[in-house]
């Protein structure tokens, strides 16, 4: 039909081209014979007649034409297809569709610290529901009729919004109707030479309140006034409401910062920080945590804080802001909570028994993420005997050991570990690595510095791992020399690579960007890639990072 209907058009173009050739043709011929008034008259009457013909009957027949070809009124008659959209006035949605984008609209998270270090600035909380509420009489009605809206409350030490925020956080308790809060304390960077600010009066909290998170990030020192806050959080909590604990010291750096919580009912320890609040109250307070996130403070280990947990973290990297634990004190805590999913443990370990003392591992059937990547050498061998990881993919973060260790293969081998980091391999651990992990996926090697020895997979007397299939390898902050990163390249095992922070050949400028695309682009079969500078983004950061509260909170 559409070439019959491209043949007639055709035909209907040539047949126009002609009648538009005679019409030249026929003002020719007015002129010629424009002496003779009998032959003007004649061609007069000619030309009228052809006018009414293209004034009238023509255009009509086109618009006969034109009519069926209006597909889109046809469609849209039809009672099964349409092509319009129909347009709705927010305010013409009912309240339940209304209710939804509010909610879409206030759990959206974007970064509370920014990385910019200003008093004044970095600070970024939000906004959303108090924009909301806002917009119209309509919006707020809705918003103030759905407690679920109002349930998170946000505070700030050393701020200029501090007092401000604990005023907001009266009215969103009360708009909340005792549905379980999500609370954040924040106390970032501040103008060292001056002093800091008090959030003012903490009486926003009725007693035995439900609050479901209580979240803390300190990023100056730990002060007396965060410690006021903290109490009086745990005072009025309902018991048994707690579900996730986050006391996160970021930058603090130094012994002095090293605190315990307790009860000033327990003796004052030298290490302590003691709370107006029962032992007793703070023990139902602590019984139905299921996340533990400590950093720089943290609870007494025989506390009930560290039993059922689905996810425990505990330390720094700073060796400087952590405490010690005994090897009998981590174990009966993994005993107690053997569900856990996510364990990150970068504690120094103490009263450790011989590696020749026979162990029960804890099987931990649901674990999923284990970062160890602070511990070294004889250390990560005695500790990582008492683990034994269900079937379940793993991401393991570990460190390299200088040595051979039948602790660590053995326990390589008898987990399902997909998403490996690597941390300070050398040119024999790598490879060997590779060998138990079969079913690996993403491998992170971090901190690999050539400086001496053969390439970091040399091994000329063995064949390795031609099924090695790697969905990506990240390569981060180290230095590479080039034949060593063509040797991997030409190994084929993985399909994206990216670059975070390294150097190409110690003879290199650091981080020649054009050297390094020149270099890889140049070099056959290299798969897509990605180099990123110091100053970008961390690409494995999510290995690290628990939520959207800050960009580097965990560095």
């Amino acid at each position: 039909m559409l070439e019959e209907l491209d043949t007639t058009r055709s035909l209907l173009d040539d047949a126009l081209n002609k009648y538009i050739g005679i019409c030249s043709t026929h003002k020719i011929n007015l002129q010629a014979v424009v002496q003779s008034s009998v032959r003007v008259q004649d061609l007069l009457k000619q030309a009228k007649h052809q006018l009414q013909l293209i004034d009238s009957y023509y255009q009509e027949e086109l618009d006969r034409a034109k009519a069926p070809l209006q597909l889109r009124q046809v469609l849209n008659s039809s009672p099964t297809v349409s092509l319009t959209v129909p347009v709705a006035l927010i305010n013409n949605l009912p309240p339940e569709i209304m209710l939804r984008i509010f909610n879409f609209v206030v759990s959206t998270k974007s970064a509370v610290i920014n990385e910019k270090k200003s008093r004044w600035t970095i600070l970024n909380l939000p906004k959303h529901l108090d924009r909301l509420s806002r917009v119209c009489s309509r919006w707020r009605q809705i918003a103030l009729a759905s407690p679920t809206l109002w349930s998170r409350i946000d505070l700030a030490h050393h701020h200029r919004l501090g007092r401000r925020l604990v005023a907001r956080a009266k009215e969103y308790v009360t708009r909340a109707r005792h549905l379980p809060l999500d609370i954040l304390i924040v106390a970032p960077y501040f103008d060292l030479l001056c002093k800091p600010a008090d959030i003012g009066d903490l009486s926003f909290l009725p007693p035995a309140t439900p609050i479901r998170s209580l979240e803390m990030f300190t990023y100056r020192g730990l002060y007396d006034s965060y410690f006021v806050s903290l109490g009086y959080c745990f005072k009025n909590c309902a018991p048994g409401q707690l579900e996730q604990l986050t006391i996160w010291g970021v930058n603090t750096g130094g012994l002095h910062n090293l605190v315990f919580l307790e009860s000033t009912e327990r003796p004052q320890q030298h290490d302590s920080k003691q709370l107006d609040i029962s032992e007793s109250h703070l023990e139902a307070v602590f019984a139905r945590i299921s996340v533990l996130r400590l950093r720089c403070v943290y609870i007494r280990w025989s506390s009930k804080a560290y039993h059922n947990l689905a996810e425990l973290r505990l330390g720094s990297d700073s060796i400087y802001s952590n405490p010690t634990i005994s090897e009998s004190q981590i174990v009966e805590i993994m005993k107690s909570s053997r569900r856990l999913r996510i364990f990150h443990f970068s504690l120094p370990i103490t009263e450790s028994l011989p590696m020749s003392s026979p162990v029960l591992p804890v099987h931990l059937d649901d674990l999923e993420d284990l970062n160890l990547r602070t511990m070294k050498g004889e250390e990560l061998e005695k500790f990582i005997r008492w683990i034994e990881p269900g079937a379940k993919p793993l991401q393991l973060s570990v460190r390299s050991c200088e040595s051979a260790s039948e602790q660590l293969d053995h326990f390589l081998t008898h987990s399902n570990v997909t998403r490996l980091r690597l941390v300070s391999p050398h040119q024999y651990s790598l490879i060997h690595f590779l060998s138990l992990v079969p079913q690996l996926r993403v491998l992170v090697i971090s901190g690999y510095y050539s400086l001496s020895g053969g390439p970091i997979i040399a091994m000329p007397e063995y064949t390795p791992y031609t099924n090695l299939h790697l969905e990506a390898l990240y390569i981060m902050n180290g230095s590479f020399k080039r034949t060593e990163l063509q040797e991997l390249i030409e190994r084929n095992w993985f399909q994206r690579l990216v670059f975070w922070d390294i150097e190409l050949d110690w003879e290199e400028p650091y981080n020649e960007k054009p050297n390094i695309f020149r270099f890889l682009e140049e070099l056959p079969g290299c798969p897509p890639f990605t180099y990123l500078t110091r100053e970008d983004p961390n690409p494995t950061s999510d290995w690290e990072n628990f939520s959207g509260l800050c960009d580097y909170h965990c560095h």
